[in-house]
């Protein structure tokens, strides 16, 4: 309340010149003033009026102050009463404090002490009234606080209770204190049924308990542990089948102890059952595109066949050498592309670990530069060896890596044909290097035609080809294929109209391979031979 409020004095004394003195001195220092010649009087104006401050004389006729004190006092309000005596009323002085009166003051009076009183008083009656309104304001904020905490409490009741995962907290003693309803509509129990009767083993492998609660004490630095992890695994329904479900879990600590843990899983079975339905549209769709794929090849090379005898048997009917030559010259290069292609698809879908051994990498490259230097010559390109001397030997799969290479140069040998890319002679070189971060390194570049940037990131993905009908796409794949399967890498710069770099990068090998050779490594080199004497005649042929 406002000072100013505070500034109104009801003066009651029997004696009429204390009144007007007392009243003077008052309204000169800013009081509004009632004054009352009796006891009964004064009650009356106080009734009326509700002064704040009170100054009554302690002996008057009739009701005197210590009455007056009696009934104010009983009236419950903050209005203090301070007592006026003479010299010889100090007794009654003392039973008026003991009645809770503000102060007293004795006659004769001077101004000094009855301000003092006053000041006294009305700095009583503030301090009851902030004391008042701070109880009250506290109680009404223990109020918001306690409507708040309910409001929090029951939002989170019902998060737990909505939420889609199921939630399961467990005790100290593994005894499960909250079961939400997605864990009871996944489990068939009701919270009654769970709740302080079940153990979280009960629920979940007693393993996976272990292993969640296997650390017991206190935790000494518990910023560093830990505490959330996740796995699938699966619930105890309460039919007893085993639900799989992705779960996490989360210890709970209070003072470096643990007391608890809470765990939210959500159920996996329609996940499985999608996951199963996505893997057989992805097995039927690549074996739709693999059909088609190998389909239209195999529709290209029955052409070709088809235009072979076409030509043969125009030979034979008109007995003409040079139709027979021709005709058969197509047969036979339409069987090779058949025979390719098997090949291709048999590598593509085989899983098959490397058969390492040691070799040269200057020899397996010089065996594939032999090997189609006549067809590169077909085509007008000049094939040529870079070798570089003093590489160590390298543990590798010989017959894959011979396989890449001679992708890879008949890929760049088709690439320089002069009616593709306009070259009068192109040029294909075959390099064999030192990498700082690979134990060897194939380098196969060509000058034609290139690839465009927006066919750099297909060109090994599935069969995706560049050479339209005459290729299936599976060339590039089976490079890549074996340089994964040897833990190497293949990469590759090209500029449209300028030519490509392919780059094969192996490593050395596991070096359990290349302690002890292969027994059969000599066998292998024969192997090897006879599969580029043989295939370097086939070449010749067509």
């Amino acid at each position: 309340m406002a000072e100013a409020n505070l500034k109104r004095v009801l003066l009651i004394d029997d004696e009429e010149g204390i009144r007007k003195v007392m009243s003077i001195a008052l309204k000169d220092a800013g009081y509004v003033v009632w004054t009352a010649e009796s006891g009964e009087q004064g009650l009356e104006i106080f009734e009326r009026e509700k002064p704040p401050l009170v100054l009554t004389d302690i002996k008057m006729p009739g009701m005197d102050g210590i009455g007056v004190l009696r009934r104010i006092k009983e009236m419950e309000t903050d209005s203090e009463v301070i007592i006026i005596t003479g010299h010889g009323e100090m007794e009654l002085a003392i039973s008026a404090l003991q009645l809770e009166a503000s102060d007293f003051i004795t006659k004769p009076i001077h101004d000094e002490a009855l301000f003092i009183s006053l000041r006294r008083a009305e700095e009583k009656i503030s301090l009851k009234r902030q004391l008042r309104d701070y109880t009250e304001n506290l109680e009404l904020k223990v109020q918001e606080a306690t409507a708040e905490i309910q409001r929090i409490s029951d939002f989170q009741a019902n998060l737990i209770d909505n939420s889609l995962d199921g939630i399961v907290a467990g005790d100290a003693e593994r005894k499960v204190v909250i079961f939400n309803e997605s864990a009871q509509r996944l489990t068939g129990y009701r919270e009654g049924e769970v709740v302080g009767r079940l153990t979280l083993e009960d629920l979940y492998d007693k393993e996976i308990v272990d292993l969640w609660l296997s650390r017991e004490g206190e935790a000494p630095d518990p910023a560093s542990e830990k505490r959330t992890s996740h796995l699938d695994t699966t619930i105890q329904s309460r039919e007893g089948r085993k639900i799989p479900i992705r779960l996490n879990h989360t210890i709970l600590r209070k003072e470096g102890h643990k007391v608890g843990c809470v765990t939210f899983f959500q159920d996996l079975r329609e996940i499985r059952r999608l996951e199963k339905r996505l893997v057989q549209s992805e097995r039927l769709a690549a074996i739709g595109q693999t059909s088609a794929t190998i389909a239209h090849a195999i529709k290209n090379i029955v052409g070709g066949l088809k235009g072979g005898m076409f030509v043969v048997n125009k030979g034979f009917e008109l007995s003409n050498q040079d139709y027979l030559q021709n005709g058969w010259d197509m047969v036979q290069r339409n069987v090779a592309k058949i025979s390719s292609l098997a090949m291709d698809l048999l590598t593509y879908a085989k899983e098959r670990k490397p058969e390492y051994r040691l070799a040269e990498a200057n020899t397996v490259a010089a065996e594939a530069v032999e090997l189609l230097k006549t067809r590169a010559a077909e085509f007008k390109v000049n094939l040529t060896l870079e070798a570089t001397e003093g590489l160590e030997p390298v543990a590798m799969d010989v017959s894959g890596i011979h396989q890449c290479l001679v992708n890879l140069i008949n890929n760049a040998i088709d690439a320089c044909w002069p009616e593709i890319c306009g070259h009068e002679q192109g040029q294909v070189a075959v390099r064999t290097c030192r990498d700082p971060d690979w134990a060897v390194c194939f380098e196969v570049e060509d000058n034609g035609c290139g690839i465009e940037a927006s066919n750099k990131e297909k060109i090994f993905t599935n069969f995706f080809s560049t050479k339209g009908a005459d290729g299936t796409g599976l060339g590039l794949l089976n490079v890549q294929k074996i340089a994964q399967e040897h833990g190497g890498s293949v990469e590759v710069e090209s500029e449209p109209g300028k030519g490509s770099v392919f780059r094969l990068l192996l490593p050395s090998g596991p070096s359990k391979d290349t302690e002890d050779l292969n027994e059969n490594g000599t066998e292998e080199n024969e192997n090897q031979e006879a599969y580029s004497v043989v295939a370097q005649a086939d070449r010749r042929k067509s």
